[in-house]
């Protein structure tokens, strides 16, 4: 008796909802007793599989050709009192279903509410800013280095997608939850950037992703020297960046223009910084010739940082010897392909 009664409640919780499962049993068993009707009637034009899957989706969908119809009275009763109704009404709950439905996943993907496990190699972008973060994204998706694989934006008290044509959003209760992280894929991402409100947030949003299993390039911005050189403290791979505004105007005060040069160096406009990796098969290479290749491509070379934790070396030296792996900095006006490289012909011996 448990067991029957458990599914007598199952089965109504299925007719109240109007589950897909309910609405197939209900589409077969019309189309049988539809079948069985039109085969009492004498229609035998309309009893061939074929025939009679074209004759029920045509009066289902009130598209009604004409070409197949019933020839008798008794299949014309048949398909009037029993066959119409009863298929229009089914086809309607299955477009209604279907509508639904879709209304039901866009909305998810709207409100952050789906899972986004499938995508690697993408940027997680972790709070947002209004237009200051739209900002951001717009240079993300202009570098195609960047926005190929897409971007998750993970926010704590968002209601919707800011950008839902361009980017993919991930609602957080907290950016303390790992879990979070988790459904934007955060351990197959290339890149992490923390950019939240308020400095707080943006600690405890590093010290999840921190403790989240990846191999991301971390980003964070921190208003606070203290709160940034915490982090570095602890987590020294995590480049942490803050508002450059008293340096630029420092810089701009003894040397004109300064700041003109430092913003054309990070703009999307004209020349601008990019990175480059040694390959990890390839020999030392030498830093005076390694100058004269990116000129060769109408690029300034402009220094290395050796290792992630490593502050960057600037205007090195020509006799110094650059290892394999070391990320290389240059100004161009766009960025240069690794294969374009000649990295045998540079080797230092």
């Amino acid at each position: 008796m448990i067991v029957i009664g458990k599914l007598l409640r199952t089965l109504r919780g299925h007719l109240r909802r109007v589950s897909w499962g309910v609405l197939a049993a209900a589409l077969c068993l019309h189309m049988a007793a539809t079948w069985l009707l039109l085969a009492w009637a004498g229609e035998e034009k309309l009893l061939g599989w074929d025939s009679f899957v074209y004759y029920y989706v045509t009066t289902a969908s009130t598209i009604g050709y004409g070409d197949l119809s019933p020839g008798s009275a008794a299949g014309r009763w048949a398909a009037a009192l029993f066959v119409m109704p009863g298929a229009i009404a089914l086809f309607a709950s299955v477009l209604a279903k279907t509508s639904a439905s879709l209304l039901n996943f866009w909305k998810r993907h709207q409100v952050g509410k789906m899972s986004y496990e499938d995508m690697h190699g993408h940027t997680v972008l972790i709070g947002w800013h209004g237009r200051e973060s739209e900002r951001l994204v717009q240079l993300l998706l202009a570098d195609t280095h960047t926005d190929d694989e897409g971007i998750v934006l993970v926010a704590e008290g968002l209601a919707e997608n800011p950008l839902p044509d361009q980017i993919r959003f991930v609602a957080a209760a907290s950016y303390a939850d790992c879990n979070e992280y988790e459904r934007a894929a955060l351990s197959r991402a290339a890149r992490v950037i923390v950019h939240t409100d308020h400095d707080d947030r943006s600690l405890a949003a590093v010290f999840a992703v921190m403790a989240h299993p990846h191999e991301a390039h971390v980003v964070a911005h921190f208003e606070s020297a203290a709160v940034a050189q915490l982090v570095r403290s602890h987590y020294p791979h995590v480049e942490c960046t803050r508002p450059l505004h008293v340096d630029v105007i420092a810089r701009a005060a003894q040397d004109a223009g300064s700041s003109l040069v430092a913003g054309e160096w990070l703009g999307a406009g004209g020349p601008t910084q990019f990175s480059l990796q040694v390959p990890a098969a390839a020999a030392p290479v030498l830093a005076a010739k390694l100058a004269g290749a990116f000129r060769a491509q109408s690029a300034l070379w402009i220094g290395y940082r050796d290792g992630r934790s490593a502050a960057p070396v600037l205007n090195p030296p020509d006799h110094v010897e650059i290892a394999p792996g070391t990320l290389l900095y240059y100004l161009a006006d766009a960025r240069i392909d690794s294969a374009r490289v000649p990295w045998a012909s540079l080797a230092a011996r």
